[in-house]
């Protein structure tokens, strides 16, 4: 006789509300038929609410443990009802709703209990909703079959599939947990015979835990470093075009915001291509990074810097005043005199600015800087 059948025998009434977490159907069946052939073979009620895969297999494990299902279906000592359109029945939307919950339920609790039959109700409608990802409709309804449980007469068993939580369920799982008077841990434990084996199996997986926790912080460093490489250009290692977009998003929608302008200047480099010809790539690339360090030096820190892409570059001076943006092509080129060293005769540089402010979008401005910059250089050319 298991814990609930002891409880009835005790002359136990009220509500008890528990729940199963499983791995495999097997598993699931197994507890769902312990819990009501005490129930049926004593002339009590069980109702059913699974889906037609479940049910198929609940009902063929109670003929083997001796149940007469046909006779017990007939007598409404077994109600069986499909999972999808017992939730239709009281669905509002994507939430349920009391009202037609309490009356669907309540008839089907009336049907069960008829002739003063205790009632012992399994239910999975409950995980649908949340393999579903409807998180806030599966805690409405198990809140509502707590409302219920307080009414009515009636034991209660949930099942949720251990693969529907994730590491991002884990809030979820808990409060699901908090919802239910009895919880129900999954097969490793729950078949372990005795304290000392099921002492073993809780440490198993405390360290199988442990082994993932450690799994998962690697990962998370990882999914870091990943994310970060997406955003750094990796030659110079300055942010690279895609981190630039977003910042200069930013800083245009605070010019629009406050009223305070941001200047967003493109910079090209002269005479590049002739350093990768005549000295090879590998003089280019130090020249571009030389070339970023120069423009760290002629920057301030809340101004920012990123290689847009081959000897192009773009800067938002940010929040600046007139005079900033003024000098700043001096301080540029005085920068690059001491980081470009020997190279600094061989490379100039075009460059182009455009007003945050003035600008429909932050891709208008930068836009306008391009142009401005590919101006200047034109007309270098043509001196």
């Amino acid at each position: 006789m298991d814990a609930l059948a002891t409880r009835h025998a005790e002359g136990f009434h009220g509500h008890d509300h528990r729940v199963e977490f499983y791995e495999t159907d097997a598993f699931l069946t197994r507890t769902v038929v312990e819990f009501a052939t005490p129930a049926l073979s004593t002339g009590d009620a069980v109702v059913l609410v699974a889906t037609a895969e479940h049910r198929a297999g609940f009902t063929e494990a109670l003929s083997v443990a001796g149940v007469d299902v046909a006779a017990a279906i007939a007598e409404d000592r077994l109600i069986v009802l499909d999972a999808d359109a017992t939730l239709r029945a009281f669905m509002v939307g994507r939430a349920p709703d009391r009202r037609r919950f309490r009356r669907t339920m309540g008839a089907v609790l009336d049907r069960a209990a008829a002739g003063g039959r205790r009632v012992r109700v399994y239910g999975e409608m409950v995980a649908l909703l949340w393999e579903r990802h409807q998180v806030e409709a599966t805690i409405a309804l198990e809140d509502l079959w707590n409302d219920l449980g307080a009414a009515r007469d009636f034991l209660l068993l949930c099942a949720y599939p251990l693969r529907a939580f994730g590491e991002a369920q884990q809030a979820g799982f808990r409060h699901i947990c908090g919802q239910h008077g009895t919880v129900i841990p999954a097969e490793d434990y729950t078949l372990a015979s005795g304290e000392d084996e099921r002492r073993r199996v809780v440490a198993a997986l405390q360290q199988e835990a442990a082994a993932l926790r450690v799994g998962l912080e690697r990962m998370r460093r990882a999914e870091e470093s990943l994310t970060l490489l997406a955003f750094v250009d990796e030659l110079t290692g300055l942010p690279n075009r895609r981190a630039f977009d977003r910042r200069l998003q930013d800083e245009w929608a605070s010019a629009v915001r406050d009223g305070v302008d941001s200047v967003v200047i493109v910079a090209d480099l002269d005479g590049f291509k002739r350093i990768n010809d005549r000295r090879g790539h590998a003089a280019g690339d130090r020249a571009l990074r030389d070339f970023g360090a120069a423009l760290r030096s002629a920057t301030r820190g809340t101004d920012h810097v990123a290689r847009l892409g081959g000897d192009e570059f773009g800067i938002v001076l940010s929040r600046c005043a007139p005079e900033i943006a003024t000098t700043f092509d001096v301080r540029l080129r005085a920068a690059m005199a001491g980081a470009l060293g020997a190279e600094a005769h061989r490379i100039g540089v075009s460059l182009g600015h455009a007003s945050l402010l003035g600008a429909p979008s932050a891709p208008a401005a930068l836009e306008r800087a391009d142009l401005a910059m590919l101006a200047r250089k034109h007309a270098a050319v043509l001196r």
